[in-house]
């Protein structure tokens, strides 16, 4: 992207004739210290549409030249995991979005000690990761869902499970995440029913070494073993 460039992801817009920059937008841009210059403002709506505004100096209005659609070829790259607390979910979703995974689904455990996201927060925090990357299509964020319900929803799919569990019999390198979504866990650990549930679904469990991640660790972990399997596929 050229300095002469700005790109902003709006999930859902309708291409018009004429733009109108937002003030967080303005706010900005103001920020890269280009509002006040000549500039192009590339819209994203994040599943592949892209639309260009020429936008005059210090002005909030652009004139559209151009429509572009791109066709998402990439791979799925899930993770099913407990919610972090506090400001680490948002760092969760930034870091993983850069590193490509396509579909964050977020579970309540037994032992969770956060069970609440703001979608629209969440939202937002993926598109200006997939701004600062240069990834075109926003990944998809789905709950809080209750672990029984994500594992039936799962069979029914026909989706492969897999655990990131500090007690598990196989390592987690960039083979073992291949055509699977990982499951990680909350920091308290397992319930012995919720080991229970995963036995019953034959769900195989993966360990990450000798040490005990935190859920947003083990997040970027999986999102940097995703990312070197389909890198070299």
């Amino acid at each position: 992207m050229s300095s002469t460039e700005a790109v902003f992801f709006r999930p859902g817009f309708l291409p018009e004739a004429d733009l109108k920059l937002l003030p967080e937008e303005i706010s900005h841009l103001k920020a890269l210290r280009i509002f006040q210059e000549d500039k192009i403002v590339i819209l994203k709506d994040g599943r592949g549409l892209s639309c260009f505004f020429r936008v005059p100096t210090s002005s909030s209005k652009g004139h559209f030249l151009k429509s572009e659609t791109k066709q998402d070829l990439s791979r799925p790259a899930v993770i099913a995991t407990a919610i972090p607390k506090g400001n680490r979910l948002e760092w969760l979703i930034q870091k993983g979005t850069e590193l490509g995974i396509t579909k964050f689904i977020f579970l309540n455990f037994a032992h969770s000690d956060r069970r609440d996201l703001n979608p629209e927060r969440m939202g937002k925090v993926a598109a200006e990761a997939c701004a600062q990357s240069g990834r075109e299509f926003l990944p998809s964020i789905h709950g809080p869902l209750e672990l029984s319900a994500f594992l039936e929803e799962s069979r029914k799919e026909g989706s492969e499970l897999i655990v990131l569990d500090p007690e598990g019999t196989e390592f987690l390198g960039p083979d073992s995440v291949r055509n699977r979504i990982l499951i990680i866990g909350p920091e308290g650990g397992f319930r012995a029913e919720e080991k229970e549930l995963f036995e019953r679904e034959k769900i195989r469990n993966y360990n990450a070494g000798d040490s005990i991640l935190r859920i947003e660790t083990a997040g970027v972990y999986a999102a940097s073993l995703f990312r070197a399997f389909l890198g070299r596929s």
